[in-house]
């Protein structure tokens, strides 16, 4: 299987080119930059997709290709709608679907990855595919409308394309503002991390491993549809800092100050990707946590 993986010199790339070479797969990494430590067997094409003329010479020069996995993306959670927005909607919804239309033959499987910012603020818990979709932020909105425009483009090309509704994202290399990378670094400096409010905040999520393999076998499978990509196991923001704690200091807990959280309780159904294509989430959290502990030890 002859995969492209766009975007595939960052966080979540960087996992789903090894999962796929790991697979035996063969991978072309398409990204504006190389990789920091590139993989036995990767093939990097130098791209920037922003650029529309890009997109479809890319498409053309790839020849036959078996899958796409469409990774690149602008990661902003504003609430309104700014300058950033027809960028947004250009690297997230344009480009794709130019690439979709620009390779000849067509590919079998074409894996888009999306988000749970689709369906906005949740009506009921835990949140199903069929959930009410009402985004709060232009990025939830860019991700509904490539699912929407990529699902009508490749009926036309008779491309199963699968859109992954991934949960919050977690594990080695992730960027140090997110919540996870924040605890750890404080807990490594022998400081309790801080918690906003009572840390009930109910929140998914779910180890990058599991995410490429989720990726890997919805490829291989032609997986046609959106899925939710979660962990199926969701837990408190208190949780997760004292499953940070534990790995530290002796003794060391959590700390709360009086900011109240704004955050919004969301934990996701993951039936229909286990019935479509065999994918349950491995990785329980405190094994996830350790490993990105170990991985930050050794940098």
């Amino acid at each position: 299987m002859k995969v492209a993986v766009v975007g595939g010199s960052g966080f979540v790339g960087r996992h789903v080119v090894k999962r796929l070479l790991d697979t035996q797969a063969e991978v072309l990494n398409v990204d504006r930059v190389p990789p920091s430590q590139p993989l036995p067997g990767e093939v990097f094409r130098a791209a920037d997709m922003m650029e529309k003329g890009n997109v479809t010479a890319i498409g053309r020069a790839l020849g036959r290709i078996d899958g796409v996995v469409w990774l690149a993306a602008s990661i902003r959670h504003r609430t309104g709608v700014d300058a950033t927005a027809a960028s947004d909607l250009g690297l997230m919804v344009e480009a794709p679907l130019a690439l979709l239309r620009a390779l000849d033959p067509a590919p079998a499987s074409f894996v888009n990855i999306s988000s749970i910012q689709v369906y906005g603020r949740p009506v009921r818990l835990p949140v199903g595919e069929d959930h009410p979709k009402d985004p709060f932020t232009a990025y939830g909105v860019a991700k509904l409308y490539a699912e929407q425009v990529l699902d009508i483009a490749a009926r036309q090309r008779r491309t199963a394309v699968a859109s992954l509704r991934v949960a919050f994202i977690y594990g080695p290399g992730q960027h140090a503002a997110n919540v996870l990378p924040r605890f750890i670094e404080a807990v490594r400096r022998g400081e309790p991390p801080v918690v906003h409010g009572q840390g009930d905040d109910v929140r998914d999520d779910v180890y990058v491993g599991d995410v490429a393999r989720a990726v890997e076998m919805a490829l291989r499978q032609s997986a046609c549809g959106a899925f939710n990509i979660a962990s199926g196991h969701p837990h408190t923001i208190r949780d997760v800092a004292l499953a940070v704690c534990a790995l530290g200091a002796p003794g060391l807990t959590p700390r709360h100050d009086e900011t109240p959280s704004s955050w919004v309780d969301r934990f996701y159904e993951v039936e229909r990707a286990r019935e479509a294509f065999g994918f349950v989430a491995e990785t329980p959290f405190a094994t996830g946590v350790r490993a990105m502990w170990d991985a930050e030890a050794l940098r």
